[in-house]
């Protein structure tokens, strides 16, 4: 379950990013409507396995967790 809850995320990511926007995790979860501490969990996988990198920015003086997902 998990594995399939990872691929949705990374492909909202993607998704995120080939229109031309930044992903963060608070955006992931609004478009997927689950819980942000979900996407964090998931978010976490997904750089353990090397697939995405993330860093954390302030945005309207909020610190958010943005998301790049890496290239091979």
């Amino acid at each position: 379950m998990m594995v399939e809850r990872t691929k949705e995320v990374l492909s909202v990511v993607e998704e995120t990013i080939e229109d031309g926007f930044k992903p963060s995790a608070k955006n992931v979860a609004t478009k997927l409507d689950w819980p942000l501490q979900d996407i964090h969990r998931c978010l976490n996988i997904l750089e353990k396995e090397g697939k995405i990198s993330s860093y954390h920015k302030e945005v309207l003086g909020t610190e958010r967790r943005m998301v790049s997902v890496k290239r091979s």
